[in-house]
């Protein structure tokens, strides 16, 4: 079996993606990559990744009533790597899908999609959780995009700035709105928050990412008002600008700009 993949530069663009968030499922492929064809395609080229004689994917099925999800293969982490297709801190481990977390990372997906297919946004620079915690940090990530980083120098000397155990946002991302570069946090509510948990969250946006405008994205509305009524009480009021809260429908179905809850405004 040939050691290094041979894998075509659309290949390597949807092959890039699913790593930047672990994995993937059909559903998810084709709201990014086919939305103007029929979802059976995406169906067709996952499968297809996944046959032996590419060699790109694993698949699994965590319950005969989940839809089955696609990772990368050690082989085609590895061609991608030294192709310099894409940035791993190491291409030695294989890929692990927490199932307990597997819900919460989909509907992540699912905002990054809407987000990046957004007509009020331009230039989305994106970078994952998973990313942010193999210590891919965002200048990290614009560095190797722009062909200006050592990649060998990086895993050397490089530390993780983000070791096991610290917290980090959902998502990461820069765009173009109304003519000026905007940084953002992505928080994903998926179950609500206890006080400890807001506490968390809060601090550690507030001290890591203090220029950014934060995000939270509750699974449901009636979660979004709760969330936005315990930040009202957490956040001081010169720094509520910054705060906006939306729920999961709002942020798949609407435009971005009508989406969001400043949280310094009350609920109607």
């Amino acid at each position: 079996m040939k050691d290094i993949l041979e894998i075509t530069d659309k290949e390597a663009e949807h092959l890039a993606w699913i790593h930047s968030n672990k994995f993937i499922t059909p559903d998810v492929f084709f709201k990014k990559f086919l939305k103007h064809q029929s979802s059976r395609n995406a169906y067709y080229i996952l499968n297809k990744y996944s046959d032996p004689e590419k060699g790109f994917l694993n698949v699994e099925q965590s319950s005969v009533t989940t839809s089955s999800y696609f990772f990368l293969t050690a082989k085609a982490l590895k061609s991608l790597d030294e192709q310099n297709r894409i940035l791993v801190r190491s291409s030695r481990y294989p890929v692990r899908v927490n199932l307990n977390e597997k819900e919460h990372d989909l509907k992540v997906q699912e905002v990054r999609v809407a987000i990046e297919a957004s007509e009020d946004l331009k230039d989305v620079f994106w970078v994952t959780d998973f990313e942010l915690r193999s210590g891919i940090t965002p200048a990290i990530k614009a560095a190797y995009l722009e062909r200006r980083l050592d990649k060998q120098d990086w895993r050397l000397n490089g530390f993780n700035p983000n070791p096991k155990g610290r917290r980090t946002p959902d998502g990461y991302f820069e765009a173009d709105l109304e003519g000026e570069r905007e940084a953002f946090t992505l928080e994903f509510e998926n179950q609500a928050y206890n006080d400890q948990k807001v506490n968390r969250m809060t601090g550690y946006l507030k001290d890591y990412y203090p220029s950014a405008t934060k995000l939270v994205v509750s699974a449901t509305r009636k979660n979004a008002v709760r969330m936005i009524r315990a930040l009202q009480k957490k956040i001081k009021s010169g720094e509520q600008l910054q705060w906006f809260v939306s729920d999961l429908e709002k942020v798949t179905t609407l435009p971005f700009k009508e989406i969001w809850h400043q949280i310094d405004h009350p609920i109607s």
